[in-house]
């Protein structure tokens, strides 16, 4: 888990007003990075993964875990002081998993989901080598503004987009290595033998693996709060009216 994500988690739970006795659930949380920031500030924070791996591996490092899928949170209603997406929306019913985020969120409680900017793909490392990467993951995605227009549907307030860009260094041979492992979970929908002939592009383009590639990652955070009948303050991220983009 990169700093830059870890940070991410941090200004949102700074967002949400996380404190001693709030509640934070990340939903596709995985091994628990974002919630074990959470906890942090202290709040009680839970991972909810499909994942049952996923689920273990976070509750051996002490991070409160369940195993269930984000269109059908295991969580009463209005419970939640955040409930936080970290690129996990593009799993499946992304509309039904903001649905679900809306219900679990108590009244003056936040969504907020980081995704990737709409012209991600078509920048990003990865594109320059395995081209169907672009509409696989155009399709997989859904576009920020899709995510702003569907909790303002729901009913959550002062929706906006926060972006954000990372810059990653990685040794050529370690880059290689993760695509191997499949890091990006569009890797394992690659037509039948274009990882290998990228890999060789790769090769022939970078041969020394310890070279360093230098690349980004744009990102989008999509935040709504829902009504408590007051006006949330926002502070420098953003304007804190329903439709504003950064």
């Amino acid at each position: 888990m990169s700093e830059a994500a870890l940070g991410r988690a941090a200004r949102t739970g700074e967002w949400a007003g996380l404190a001693a006795g709030s509640v934070a659930v990340d939903v596709g949380g995985g091994r628990g990075d974002h919630a074990a920031v959470f906890a942090s500030m202290g709040a009680l924070a839970a991972v909810v993964d499909r994942s049952p791996a996923m689920a273990r591996a976070a509750l051996d490092r002490g991070v409160a875990a369940v195993v269930g899928d984000g269109r059908r949170l295991p969580l009463g209603d209005g419970v939640a002081d955040l409930v936080y997406f970290h690129v996990s929306l593009h799993y499946g019913g992304w509309e039904g998993m903001l649905a679900e985020a809306s219900r679990v969120a108590k009244p003056g409680g936040m969504v907020a989901a980081w995704t990737f900017a709409a012209d991600h793909f078509r920048h990003s490392l990865l594109a320059r080598w395995f081209p169907s990467i672009v509409p696989l993951d155009e399709a997989r995605f859904p576009h920020p503004d899709l995510l702003q227009a569907r909790m303002w549907a729901l009913g959550l307030r002062a929706v906006h987009q926060v972006a954000e860009t990372e810059t990653v260094s990685r040794a050529v041979g370690d880059w290689e290595a993760a695509v191997r492992a499949g890091f990006v979970s569009t890797l394992q929908l690659l037509p039948s033998g274009e990882l290998e002939s990228g890999l060789a592009r790769l090769g022939e383009e970078h041969p020394d693996p310890t070279e360093t590639l230098h690349y980004r990652l744009w990102y989008r955070g999509v935040v709504g709060k829902k009504p408590a009948g007051e006006s949330p303050n926002y502070g420098p991220i953003g304007s804190g009216r329903a439709g504003s983009a950064l």
